[in-house]
């Protein structure tokens, strides 16, 4: 096998392992059953006694504190039905809208380490999401986002130490998320926030990613794979059947994204587009593949398959460069080019007769106006 195969071939694979390595956990998402972590229909439906109350007085372990978040107390028309029912679903809670203003001046207080990399997010949702996850760490309880109105009471959704919704087509969102203060999960996200801060120039896919749905499914994935699954330690999944559009959903959607910028309409058109995207995924493949097998036989028929008189060549250049850099800092101005390549060739080269002499070295001399060459006696 031929050395150049040989190097393309360990460089592709070395590619392939650097791919993997920093894609494991989006890959896994796709195969991830969430399924084993799920609600089961007894906790978030228990049968009821003759007198209404639960047959199963389970404690609630998250505080009943409901978390929202907007810039300013002006809520948009189109969530403030939405919000209403929340409110009005559980009077016996204590219900806290975070504004931009409030949520700065929290980050400043707790958690100053964090102040300078929150300030600094593009994006405003950037911030938004952000809070939501110290919230929920220092505070407990659940967090709604604006666009979620309440359909029935959360307490049954209070019994467990953490829980996230399952989200399409695979992977958890952070739009509605509840927590007991200090949970080792919450702690685990805050902590990897900055870490995760990249632009990915498409603002969906820098949302996403940082501070978004993306982000928190990642840092899930890692939280079953290396810590531990106690009770105490776990986070429970809301089906989507439980979350929305069925009889005993716990909430609704209000139109009108609150986060949403232009591009995400295109990739929810690649979104229902997948067979496309997997075909066009195909044919780049294809091209880099081709362009390889290019390079590869350039690498074969070019000049450099001769490694020694590329290096010769290269050697000569750098020693040619080297003279110019000295000659023009005055310190050896007898020496022209010519001295340059004829010192060179001559140390790497082995001793000839004096008729095998370069031409240089007689170009030198008579330039010099040595005595053996202009005496013409």
């Amino acid at each position: 096998m031929r050395k150049e195969l040989k190097i393309l071939i360990v460089a592709n694979i070395a590619l392939l392992f650097s791919i993997i390595y920093y894609t494991f956990d989006l890959l896994t998402l796709c195969i991830d059953d969430t399924f084993k972590d799920a609600f089961s229909d007894e906790q978030l439906n228990p049968p009821k006694t003759s007198n209404s109350t639960l047959s199963e007085d389970r404690p609630r372990l998250i505080p009943k504190i409901i978390h929202q978040t907007y810039k300013t107390d002006d809520i948009p028309e189109q969530w403030v039905e939405g919000r209403q029912k929340c409110i009005d679903l559980h009077a016996d809670y204590t219900y806290i809208l975070w504004t931009d203003e409030k949520s700065d001046s929290f980050i400043k207080e707790k958690y100053p380490w964090f102040l300078d990399t929150f300030r600094s997010y593009e994006y405003p949702i950037e911030r938004a999401d952000a809070i939501r996850y110290f919230i929920l760490s220092h505070y407990g309880g659940v967090y709604i986002d604006l666009d979620d109105g309440c359909e029935r009471r959360l307490d049954a959704l209070l019994t467990v130490p953490a829980f996230l919704r399952k989200t399409s087509p695979t992977g958890v969102s952070n739009d509605v998320m509840g927590s007991v203060p200090g949970h080792p999960f919450f702690l685990k996200v805050i902590k990897s926030l900055k870490h995760y801060k990249k632009n990915w120039y498409i603002p969906y896919m820098t949302i996403m990613g940082s501070t978004g749905p993306l982000f928190i499914s990642v840092v899930w994935k890692q939280y079953k794979r290396w810590s531990s699954t106690a009770e105490n330690g776990a986070v429970r999944i809301l089906q989507p059947a439980d979350y929305k559009m069925h009889n005993n959903s716990f909430f609704s959607i209000s139109k009108g994204s609150s986060w949403h910028t232009g591009d995400a309409n295109f990739m929810k058109i690649l979104e229902n587009h997948i067979l496309s995207c997997v075909v066009t995924g195909f044919i780049f493949g294809f091209f880099i593949l081709y362009g390889e097998f290019t390079f590869y036989t350039w690498l074969c028929s070019g000049p450099f398959n001769n490694k020694r008189h590329y290096i010769q060549w290269l050697g000569d250049k750098l020693k040619l460069l080297k003279w110019k850099i000295i000659s023009s800092s005055g310190k050896d101005k007898e020496k022209t080019p010519a001295h340059a390549r004829y010192e060179f060739n001559s140390k790497s080269r082995r001793s000839r007769k004096d008729s095998n002499v370069p031409y240089d070295s007689i170009f030198i001399d008579i330039e010099s106006n040595h005595a053996k060459f202009t005496d013409l006696s």
